[in-house]
């Protein structure tokens, strides 16, 4: 049984809409860009944009080519074959199945924000609402999913631009923060690492790929589209946030736990406050549901390749991967209650589990650039275009800095541990790989080439190396 191709462009680019959360990057990250950019966190986002655009190039070659609902296992796998796809989609399988734990502490603590003033209940509570809530969106049709994460996403970003017109209306323009501060050069560059940082999830829409109605349009448009549209949000409302708490006084921004709560309530009233609130919380439940829909796909794709148990692999009555959102959704009740047992603290699980899910996206995106690298360089040289190939080497070069940085000074506890996690769960993917290397199950890549697309070298020489088993 196949997906159905049924979503239009709107429904495809939801999916990245809903994941990359804007609203929500902006309510909680713009502090940790201005801690060590100082007033030039606007600045960041307009560098920050352009990098991201140099590692949503591979994306946007490479899903013109392939419609995969493994997402970088499928278009890894048409550039280099079985084995890389697999390390790839594997790292990316943890950062989706992260987020979903993460974006629900999110709804736990904006949500718990909201009500207190009238019930004060355990955030958690809110936390396994959500969830259930999350997992019954996600058994459903995709159609309602992404109709319901577009609603939500878009809505939440109206409101909060309007609160940054607000702002922005009520203090002279100025365009000292698009100018390199007081910080310098090193203060900027780690400030560029949490820039890029919010930009993760936009490559969501390519978990689409089988279902998209035009797939091979309608995916790299909805990539394009999300990165743009979120550098432009992003360098805006972090303008009025900077601006609103005023340049001299950027320690304010810098040490403020929700800037825009705050900027709302200064320049509008609680009121707003409040709605600036509901909408992280929203936000943060479509990420959950985007998350969830692009986890479960991922899952369901490695497992028809014979990665893991093939019962993973069916659909249900409403054309979704049912066993595997239910078991992504397990996964994750079972995460959340053994993180909330050991730190009952929304904020720092949400911090926590971002923090893993950002280290092996960033082994997702570094292999996504080397990748198209692979593909597609030999022709870029025969073609005299090589500025195509020296995107993915700009963005194979940012992904590098932010993981050294993250890394190194060794951070304070729990963060320090964090990398070795990460290091336990890719070797633990290199055992599955080798342990499937004799697979029966292995699928046949070329079945997902793009009509319009010229086959793959290496793809057309890994279904003779599939036929034989070997990985």
């Amino acid at each position: 049984m196949a997906f159905q191709r049924k979503l239009s462009r709107a429904e495809t680019a939801a999916m990245s809409v809903a994941v990359i959360a804007m609203t929500v990057g902006m309510a909680l990250n713009t502090p940790f860009v201005a801690a060590p950019a100082g007033a030039s966190v606007p600045l960041v986002f307009v560098v920050s944009t352009i990098g991201v655009l140099c590692i949503a190039a591979s994306f946007i070659r490479l899903s013109s080519r392939v419609s995969h609902a493994g997402s970088v296992y499928g278009l890894i796998r048409y550039a280099q074959g079985r084995s890389p796809g697999f390390i790839a989609g594997w790292a990316l399988l943890l950062t989706y199945g992260l987020f979903v734990t993460a974006a629900l502490c999110g709804f736990g603590l904006f949500t718990s924000m909201l009500l207190d003033p009238v019930i004060h209940l355990p955030w958690a509570l809110y936390t396994v609402l959500a969830g259930a809530a999350v997992w019954w969106t996600n058994y459903r049709d995709i159609k309602l999913s992404t109709r319901i994460m577009l609603v939500i996403e878009l809505f939440s970003i109206v409101l909060m631009l309007v609160v940054a017109v607000i702002i922005v209306g009520r203090q002279p323009f100025t365009v000292e923060p698009f100018k390199l501060g007081a910080s310098g050069l090193v203060g900027f560059s780690q400030g560029l690492v949490f820039g890029i940082m919010t930009f993760v999830g936009f490559e969501a829409a390519a978990s689409m790929g089988e279902e998209a109605k035009d797939a091979g349009r309608d995916v790299p448009f909805a990539i394009i589209a999300t990165v743009l549209v979120a550098g432009l949000f992003f360098t805006f409302v972090s303008y009025a946030q900077t601006v609103g708490y005023g340049i001299g006084d950027i320690k304010s921004l810098a040490s403020a736990a929700t800037p825009m709560n705050d900027l709302a309530t200064r320049y509008i009233g609680a009121p707003m406050a409040m709605a600036i609130e509901f909408c992280c919380a929203v936000s943060t439940f479509a990420m959950a549901v985007g998350s969830a829909a692009a986890s479960s796909r991922l899952l369901l794709a490695l497992s028809r390749d014979g990665f893991l148990p093939p019962a993973l692999a069916s659909l249900n009555r409403f054309n979704s991967p049912g066993l595997a959102s239910n078991v992504i959704m397990a996964l994750n009740a079972v995460l959340f209650v053994a993180l909330a047992a050991w730190h009952d603290n929304a904020s720092d699980l949400y911090g926590y589990t971002s923090t893993v899910a950002t280290f092996t996206v960033i082994i997702a995106y570094t292999m996504m650039a080397a990748a198209t690298l692979s593909r597609f360089g030999a022709e870029d040289r025969a073609r005299g275009k090589l500025y195509m190939s020296a995107l993915p080497v700009v963005g194979i070069v940012l992904l590098a800095y932010t993981l050294f940085v993250n890394i190194y000074p060794v951070p304070d506890y729990p963060f320090n541990v964090l990398p070795y996690i990460v290091i336990a769960y890719m070797a633990l993917g290199f055992v599955v790989l080798l342990a499937t290397r004799r697979s029966q199950t292995q699928g046949n890549i070329q079945h997902y080439v793009l009509a319009d697309s010229n086959p793959s070298p290496s793809g057309a020489g890994e279904v003779s190396s599939d036929m034989k088993g070997v990985a």
